[in-house]
């Protein structure tokens, strides 16, 4: 039989935790044998050439909506590209994806979310209930995001399908050399990465620091990550006058670096799907305090890899990253059952074999049809 043919349609392919799971569930499709390629809708991106260098097909078709033009444009790459199977990533490309698979034919139409968006009108959650139906599967990445399918968008829970997001081993980690590209920040050190956006909640760690226990050395605060946020808290971290806050950008050697860090903050307001970055900083062996918010609970076990807090709650987080500091033995034993963890339930290789085996689901299911 013929290998499978998949092709990954997403938005675009900057920087992030959607863009890093695509990326590799691409590479390990590719090395379990399956054909892979990936069409961007609107643009490329980072990942994209990062892709493109490690030998994957990619494919940019510059629409920049979902009108008719823009879905027969779609429709037409795909009936180039003749995938057994296109797998959608975001609201955006799961709207042009499905529509133009529909329209192209016959591959099977496997939709992904990865986060708990309530931002969407009412026009997009009718449309998303619409494509629903259009659908042979829809992956979630947490309890929390199929919850917010279910009860948000009006998803039949017998469509969706939980799986976890994974991650490969970590590089090679070593403390000094971390300590030495961030420029040698003083101790102790509290890192957060992630996009520089609102709902990313970087303003309450920020809002934290002034809380600070009186007596207890103040940290340094690390944001690995850009964004349209990052004007609005330079200007609060300047506010600060007895804080060290250091911008350090978008960095695509992010996962080395954890390893300068004393404990890893995911401050998420609003929304959450998952948390990637929690989980790559428990794969490091360091302990994560995280908003008790959409699906950082479901990576982040309070009190035994970490602590969880309300989100919002400067007060609270400020009490709960002192307390970390405070106990280094602490940190040390949660460090390592976060990455214990990992290693038991959140590993790349195991992402990509659920997915893969709904893709093979599918393709019976609809032959036995």
């Amino acid at each position: 039989m013929s290998a499978l043919r998949v092709v990954h349609l997403v938005e675009a392919l900057g920087v992030g935790g959607l863009e890093r799971v695509v990326q590799s569930l691409a590479l390990h499709a590719r090395r379990h044998g399956l054909m892979v390629e990936i069409l961007c809708a609107v643009r490329g991106g980072p990942v994209a050439a990062e892709m493109e260098a490690a030998g994957h097909r990619v494919r940019v078709l510059g629409v920049t909506g979902y009108r008719p033009r823009d879905l027969l444009r779609a429709a037409r790459a795909l009936r180039d590209m003749k995938p057994d199977v296109v797998h959608s990533h975001g609201h955006f490309a799961g709207v042009l994806g499905r529509a133009a698979s529909w329209w192209a034919g016959p591959p099977i139409a496997v939709h992904h979310l990865h986060t708990t968006d309530t931002t969407l009108c009412y026009r997009h959650r009718r449309l998303e209930r619409f494509l629903a139906r259009l659908t042979h599967r829809i992956i979630c990445c947490s309890r929390a995001v199929a919850d917010h399918a279910r009860l948000d968008l009006g998803i039949a829970a017998a469509l969706l399908a939980i799986v976890p997001n994974g991650i490969d081993p970590p590089p090679p980690l070593d403390r000094d050399d971390a300590l030495e590209r961030l420029g040698r920040p003083a101790s102790p050190i509290i890192g957060c990465v992630g996009t520089l956006a609102p709902h990313k909640g970087q303003s309450v760690l920020l809002r934290a620091l002034e809380g600070w226990p009186s007596g207890q050395v103040s940290p340094t605060v690390v944001f690995i990550g850009e964004g349209s946020e990052r004007p609005a808290l330079e200007v609060l971290a300047a506010q600060r006058r007895n804080a060290r806050v250091l911008f350090m950008g978008e960095r695509r050697d992010a996962r080395s670096l954890l390893a300068a860090f004393d404990i890893l903050v995911a401050p998420s307001v609003e929304r959450e799907g998952f948390g990637l970055a929690a989980l790559e900083a428990m794969d490091a062996g360091l302990p994560v305090v995280a908003s008790r918010l959409g699906g950082l609970p479901e990576i982040v076990e309070d009190g035994r890899t970490g602590l969880l807090v309300p989100p919002d709650d400067p007060q609270a987080l400020a009490a709960a990253l002192a307390s970390l500091l405070e106990r280094p033995d602490l940190r040390r034993s949660l460090g390592a059952a976060g990455r214990r963890r990992v290693e038991e339930r959140f590993r790349a290789a195991r992402q990509a074999e659920q997915i893969e085996d709904l893709y093979e689901e599918a393709i019976r299911a609809r032959r036995a049809a």
